[in-house]
């Protein structure tokens, strides 16, 4: 065995030309890799459309392959439909939901954080196929993270493999200060509980920037505004009020910020596609009033 080992490799070697340049060879790209990788898959379309509202905006980068079944990932509120073969990339507080889902796909996700990596630009907009050369690279990242011994560096090399071939011209971030950098989107998520007005200039102010570069700074990691991030999430933690509190409409309408529950209900159901009043009925069926 020890033998037909050296043989193949041999064979390998067999041929390989001299190089033209001693200190040109193969360079490593210059993308950061993906950090924090994680793969899980989903069979059956019940998994993907809870019943109960979504807690939070997802904080990661989130990789769809269609393997089985179609369905359509609404993504910020525009449908984009998957089918067999299919990949779709959506790219952190991205509000995403599932519809018209095959009773049984077989959807794999991979999502992970990518460092230096932005959402402006839209370059990744819209469903990928999966040509021969993505299964190869997307085959490669299975493996190494089914291995007995998984290698996390092996896998996010795979992984950033794939996410060239597939979105070559997915921009990377401007350079910034080492105090905005890596912690903007969690502080700005923290500062979001409460009312932004003045809390976001104390923020800025401790990040060492403006109120406007801190606006700015925002929009090119996330891809979206900060005034648009802070009232859907104030949206969202209202429906998680009327889920896990049983409050009235009117009260998570003058907690979220909003004169009257007409202007709320009206922004409740922009974004979050059913009015709250729905919220509210689900929650007395489920305590049998």
């Amino acid at each position: 065995m020890k033998r037909r080992i050296i043989t193949l490799t041999e064979r390998l070697v067999a041929g390989m030309p001299e190089p033209d340049d001693y200190f040109r060879g193969l360079r490593r790209p210059a993308d950061a890799l993906p950090d924090n990788v994680l793969l899980f898959a989903r069979r059956d379309s019940r998994s993907l459309r809870p019943a109960s509202v979504a807690s939070a905006f997802h904080q990661r980068w989130v990789l769809i392959v269609a393997l089985a079944g179609r369905g359509t990932v609404v993504l910020d509120r525009k449908p984009y439909p998957l089918r067999p073969g299919e990949v779709l990339l959506v790219p952190p507080l991205h509000l995403h939901a599932y519809d018209n889902l095959d009773p049984q796909p077989t959807w794999l996700f991979t999502t992970f954080e990518w460092p230096g990596h932005t959402a402006m630009g839209e370059t990744w907009r819209g469903a990928r196929r999966l040509d021969t050369n993505a299964r190869t690279r997307l085959d490669a990242l299975i493996k190494a993270w089914r291995a007995p011994r998984p290698d996390g560096l092996l896998a996010a090399a795979h992984l950033l493999a794939l996410l060239r071939h597939l979105f070559p011209r997915t921009k990377k971030a401007p350079q910034t200060s080492p105090a905005v950098q890596g912690g903007l989107i969690a502080a700005v998520r923290a500062a979001a509980e409460v009312e932004p007005a003045g809390k976001l200039r104390a923020l800025a102010h401790r990040m060492g920037i403006s109120e406007s570069h801190l606006r700015a700074r925002f929009r090119d990691e996330a891809g979206i505004s900060l005034g648009r991030y802070l009232r859907e999430a104030r949206l969202r933690q209202s429906a998680i009020w009327l889920r896990e509190e049983d409050i009235s409409i009117k009260t998570a309408a003058e907690r979220a910020g909003y004169p009257d529950i007409y202007t709320f209900s009206r922004a409740f159901r922009r974004s979050m596609g059913t009015p709250p009043s729905q919220v509210r009925d689900q929650i007395s069926r489920r305590r049998g009033r």
